[in-house]
């Protein structure tokens, strides 16, 4: 994996459940914006916080796997469950440490993921 390829970089941590190089890719004040469709979305921030609320969104879909995609020319990861379905995107900004992580779990938004599913680097 390129070393400046930050979603695999970044889906490696999360893979391996590896919270210090988690938090290597994270700046200090990253925010993560989740948008689930509902009231339970929101925004957390701080680089501890970001990890806890990333650590918890995997586990409630622990039969997911994870992969690196392209979200609106952003580096990203989607969730999918066994049969293909897109559960969550993860996009990010291109850089690192990353500033920003915007999270979609909302169907609706996850149809057009759904219909035509994702090229899975």
């Amino acid at each position: 994996m390129p070393p400046h390829d930050s979603a695999a970089r970044l889906l490696a941590a999360l893979q391996h459940g590896d919270d210090l190089a988690l938090a290597a890719l994270l700046n200090r004040n990253v925010r993560l914006v989740i948008d689930s469709g509902d009231e339970i979305g929101g925004e957390t921030i701080g680089r501890a916080r970001v990890i806890l609320a990333l650590a918890e969104q995997l586990r409630t879909r622990a039969d997911a796997s994870l992969h690196t995609v392209h979200v609106n020319g952003r580096p990203g990861v989607a969730l999918l469950l066994r049969n293909g379905e897109v559960i969550g995107v993860l996009s990010l900004d291109d850089g690192e440490p990353i500033e920003t992580l915007w999270l979609s779990t909302a169907r609706r938004k996850l149809a057009a993921w759904n219909r035509g599913r994702p090229e899975i680097d």
